[in-house]
């Protein structure tokens, strides 16, 4: 978000216009063009007297994806992981935009499954992002073990 003068220094005018940038994670049975409706009716509907309400898209449409919770990947992943760290994982449902996941459903009719070793406290995607090498080892051998069980399944 930023509005008025956004340059170095200070200037104390009352500023003229407002930006905001917004992001939408769709879920399953959302569809783009819905939500920028949605929230372009929202907007305009909030607008003082006297203001007006400029929308642009960008064009990042990418459409949800979920995979059913009983999905075999899923369940062979659960046990790799029990394996690999002695514990039981904790389930969480996660978004994120990886279009070409939706693409594979919708045109081919494969689920993905994500199966990604980097932690939170990791940055992905921050300029101060890293890895631990022993993340490297525990996937590689999670990796293995997982195509070997779900070969199995």
């Amino acid at each position: 978000m930023g509005g008025g003068y956004q340059g170095a220094g200070s200037k104390t005018v009352i500023p003229c216009d407002a930006k905001a940038k917004i992001t939408c994670r769709l879920v399953a049975n959302q569809r783009p063009d819905d939500i920028l409706s949605k929230v372009t009716h929202h907007l305009q509907a909030h607008t003082p007297p006297g203001v007006t309400v400029s929308i642009a898209m960008e064009g990042h449409n990418a459409l949800p994806y979920q995979i059913p919770s009983d999905h075999v990947g899923l369940h062979v992943a659960e046990q790799v992981l029990e394996q690999i760290y002695s514990i039981a994982p904790l389930k969480v449902r996660m978004g994120g935009t990886l279009p070409v996941s939706e693409l594979f459903l919708r045109l081919l009719g494969i689920y993905t499954v994500f199966f990604s070793f980097s932690t939170a406290d990791e940055d992905f995607h921050a300029p101060n992002e890293f890895f631990r090498i022993n993340r490297l080892h525990e996937g590689l051998a999670a990796w293995a073990l997982y195509w070997e069980r779900l070969g199995a399944a």
